[in-house]
């Protein structure tokens, strides 16, 4: 009754037989059946000539081996067989005992064609030296594979090599760079209180860093898509920048307006706050040292966003193991912290409110693979948050 549920044109080492080859392998097939747990062939065991096809339930493959932890005998799995599928082949062509424990891992319905040459008829021989002559030629072509498939697991392991060491000196030369940055920048007065000094060290210092980290990643041998420096899908990556950027900008401002009214201490602070900028102690407002700053912060916010983006979230995401979510959200996490320290120099309160911003900025990248979406996304809510909302205030004074 099992039988008729075995459809031996479906099984790979019968599929070339003819339909009458076929009628008589059945003809020559015999049920038995386990029990989960059961043992049907022990590894080292003499097979006469059976080979074992699954009807019904699944067989665990183990070896024999020894525990990493006190060298004591234990079974490893190493693989599954399902219905249609057939074991013990291999003993049956070179005649060697069975290389592995099958065991029933579920209750087990199994076919036996016994290909002993002891008590075999004419028709019997004829069908087992088919059968044989097909187990040649899969292993024949299974050496072929084989040697394929070693020649490009050494090419993908070679081009694995030469991709770890590149994104590896990537990362290194980007933790390195932005350790010097943030120390650099501690020592520099605040930009409130000496703007000229902030205009003259605080581009360069950018500056310097963005050019000694952009041949790092020329010399990486990737293309510079990889890293986000792209403009072919310049239209799209603008629109997406915009929009997410104006949604932010509208919760920024409702969060703000909330604040305000309920905590009695900024009562008479408004929404609106232009940003507080000073020359030699002197309200700079609107004054060409005004626009000088925007401008200032214009430049500087690609070149931010090409260090935390293209230099750490890009080959952290392509080199980090497990899931595209798990990738996804390291690699941002991880670049918009450095991003974030980035600005400790201005206060520890402002560092930590830059990294909102930058977790959306990393999104805006990981969606688009674009850097000119997350550096536009950068200047419209950051300077909106600088020059507009006045966020360093009011960071300050919460």
């Amino acid at each position: 009754m099992h039988l008729l549920d075995l459809r031996l044109e479906h099984i790979p080492l019968f599929d070339r037989l003819t339909p009458r080859q076929r009628a008589s392998v059945r003809d020559l097939l015999r049920v038995e059946t386990y029990k989960p747990g059961s043992i049907i062939r022990k590894e080292g065991s003499h097979n006469p000539g059976s080979i074992f096809i699954i009807v019904h339930g699944e067989a665990a493959l183990t070896k024999t081996g020894r525990s990493a932890e006190d060298d004591s005998v234990i079974e490893y799995q190493v693989g599954v067989r399902g219905p249609n599928e057939i074991f013990g082949a291999m003993s049956v062509l070179d005649g060697q005992p069975v290389s592995v424990t099958v065991r029933a891992k579920t209750p087990l319905t199994i076919a036996v064609l016994d290909l002993g040459r002891d008590a075999m008829n004419a028709p019997a021989r004829r069908i087992r030296n088919a059968i044989v002559g097909e187990l040649r030629r899969r292993l024949a072509t299974r050496a072929r594979a084989s040697l394929d498939d070693k020649v490009e697991s050494l090419r993908q392991e070679a081009e694995f090599a030469r991709y770890r060491n590149a994104v590896g000196n990537i990362l290194v030369a980007a933790l390195s760079l932005l350790s010097v940055y943030t120390l650099t920048l501690s020592i520099i007065p605040s930009f409130e209180n000496l703007l000229e000094v902030n205009f003259a060290a605080s581009p360069f210092i950018i500056v310097f860093f963005a050019l000694i980290f952009f041949p790092v990643i020329r010399r990486s041998g990737f293309p510079l898509a990889f890293f986000g420096m792209r403009l072919d899908n310049w239209r799209y990556a603008l629109t997406f920048a915009f929009i997410t950027s104006g949604i932010f900008l509208a919760l920024g401002v409702l969060v703000k307006w909330l604040i305000i009214i309920t905590t009695p201490s900024l009562s008479g602070m408004t929404v609106i706050s232009f940003a507080d900028v000073q020359v030699a102690q002197q309200p700079a407002m609107m004054s060409p040292w005004y626009w000088a700053a925007v401008c200032l912060y214009l430049v500087l916010t690609p070149l931010q966003e090409f260090v935390a983006r293209c230099g750490i979230q890009a080959p952290l995401y392509a080199f980090l193991d497990g899931s595209e979510t798990k990738r996804r959200v390291l690699s941002i996490l991880v670049s918009t912290l450095v991003f974030s320290a980035a600005h400790a120099h201005i206060s520890l309160e402002f560092a930590a409110a830059a990294f909102i911003p930058g977790v959306l900025w990393g999104w805006i990248f990981a969606r688009t693979n674009s850097l000119l979406a997350a550096s536009v996304s950068h200047f419209v809510i950051g300077g909106a948050g600088v020059f507009l909302l006045g966020v360093e205030e009011f960071v300050a004074v919460l």
